[in-house]
């Protein structure tokens, strides 16, 4: 009789350790191992911070990292649902030091929900907020080239230009090899913005060698996929072809549903100038992948260059147009008083 109570005591007791909640200092490894991922691969970041539980029990300083990480994660995935979260969840916290600390990552963050929503008018005061309190040059060159992203969204081209060459001077004497291969494929954006295609193949040739040579994933899918949109256009089929198959493996094994959709129209316009057939099925799957593309703009592009080609029924795209943003909290930034 007592071995058996001693038995069910010890089983109690391992199941107890089983189901006990992490420590503290659990918690903050699993952080600082979400934080590592962040650059390299920010999908396992997302996946590593969905593992804690009850985040709300944690101490507010390592609740606000908790969502600072996944803000950070959630940008270069594009998971706007989760960056929404989490940014309403990080304003409830803005008199607390640790957020003050972070404000310009946290801004620059909203400022980037913000555009990909369509707010863009409140996307820009963000972003001139948070370029207010930047810490530090690596900080003001994001922001300023977020700020010229915001630009060429709101159809102004010389100051997204001038923005963006304001970016590459600090860029250069950072030698911040990331951003300037940013700068290059949103320069390059604009030049297909505006037809100027040589000029265009010249920026998404740089940025894509220039992701290549620091392995930035998202930015090797996105600079790769605009010279596919680029090669299609300017019909260099062979160019096209050696190109896809690098650019489909690494955009099947990115967690950004944009991306994948953007891919599928573009190749799918180059099957049928090839003298493919698209089936009912393919239509369909059109439909769906252009609900899914990132932002107005690129929806634009594919309207323009892509429908003629493949010839199916979408919904007239609106207006592009700066819808107001009118959450209680964001006056708050309006203000931009911390």
């Amino acid at each position: 009789m007592i071995g058996q109570v001693v038995i069910i005591a010890i089983g109690l007791l391992f199941s107890s350790i089983l189901n006990a909640s992490p420590s503290i200092e659990q918690q903050m490894e699993m952080l600082q191992e979400a934080e590592d991922y962040l650059t390299v691969k920010p999908s396992q970041s997302l996946r590593i911070l969905a593992l804690s539980s009850d985040v709300e029990k944690l101490p507010l300083g390592l609740q606000i990292r908790w969502h600072v990480l996944r803000v950070r994660a959630s940008v270069p995935t594009n998971q706007l649902m989760l960056l929404e979260q989490s940014l309403k969840a990080l304003f409830a916290f803005s008199a607390h030091p640790y957020f003050e600390d972070k404000l310009p990552s946290i801004l620059s963050a909203l400022g980037i929900w913000l555009r990909r929503k369509g707010h863009l008018q409140e996307a820009d005061i963000s972003l001139q907020c948070a370029l207010q309190y930047a810490q530090n040059e690596s900080q003001r060159l994001t922001l300023i080239n977020s700020r010229a992203l915001v630009a060429r969204h709101m159809g102004k081209y010389p100051d997204a230009i001038s923005l963006y060459q304001e970016a590459a001077l600090l860029a250069q004497q950072q030698h911040n090899a990331s951003m300037m291969a940013t700068i290059n494929n949103n320069l390059g954006a604009i030049a297909l913005d505006l037809a100027n295609y040589d000029e265009a193949d010249v920026y998404f040739r740089a940025a894509l060698a220039g992701y290549q040579r620091i392995d930035k994933r998202s930015g090797h899918i996105t600079a790769g996929t605009n010279l596919l949109f680029l090669f299609l256009l300017k019909g260099e089929m062979l160019n096209y072809q050696r190109l896809y198959s690098p650019i489909k493996a690494l955009t099947d094994g990115f967690p950004n549903q944009s991306k994948k959709a953007l891919l599928t129209w573009i190749n799918t316009a180059h099957l049928v100038k090839q003298g493919g057939h698209i089936s009912g099925q393919a239509r369909q799957n059109l439909q769906v992948a252009y609900t899914q593309l990132e932002s107005h703009q690129v929806k634009l592009l594919v309207v323009t260059h892509l429908v003629p080609i493949v010839q199916v029924t979408l919904p007239a795209l609106p207006t592009r147009k700066s819808t107001p943003f009118l959450a209680p909290w964001f006056k708050k930034v309006q203000d931009c008083r911390w």
